[in-house]
C-alpha cells in the first residue's frame, strides 16, 4: 500500500462529500480527513489502483474552477505536487515512488 497526503483548500461541505465519493469508487483506497482547517486527507491506495485513484482526483478536481491548481499530493519529506501543474501521469510517477 502506499500512503500519501492530499492538500486541499477549505471544501464546502458538498465538495468533501463529492470527494469521498469518487475516492470510496476505487477499490483499495482509504481516505479520512486529518484536519477540517485546511482539508489535508491521509489516503492510502494499492499500487495497482494509482491510475484510476487519479483519475477520480482529476475528475473531481475540475468540476470546481481552480480546484487543480489548489490541489496537491505529497509524500513523505518530498516536495508537493500540484495537480494543475503535472500530467496524471507524473503524479502516477509520483506517487508509486512513496513506497
Amino acid at each position: 500500500m502506499i500512503a500519501f497526503s492530499l492538500q486541499l483548500p477549505k471544501l464546502s461541505e458538498t465538495q468533501r462529500f463529492r470527494l469521498e465519493e469518487a475516492l470510496l469508487k476505487v477499490p483499495r483506497v482509504d481516505a479520512f480527513g486529518l484536519d477540517e482547517e485546511t482539508e489535508h486527507f491521509a489516503i492510502t491506495a494499492a499500487e495497482d489502483t494509482l491510475r484510476d485513484m487519479v483519475a477520480s482526483l482529476y475528475s473531481w478536481a475540475s468540476e470546481y474552477a481552480g480546484m487543480l491548481l489548489q490541489t496537491a499530493v505529497t509524500c513523505g519529506d518530498r516536495d508537493a505536487m500540484i495537480l494543475g501543474k503535472h500530467s496524471p501521469n507524473d503524479i502516477i510517477h509520483y506517487l508509486a515512488a512513496c513506497q
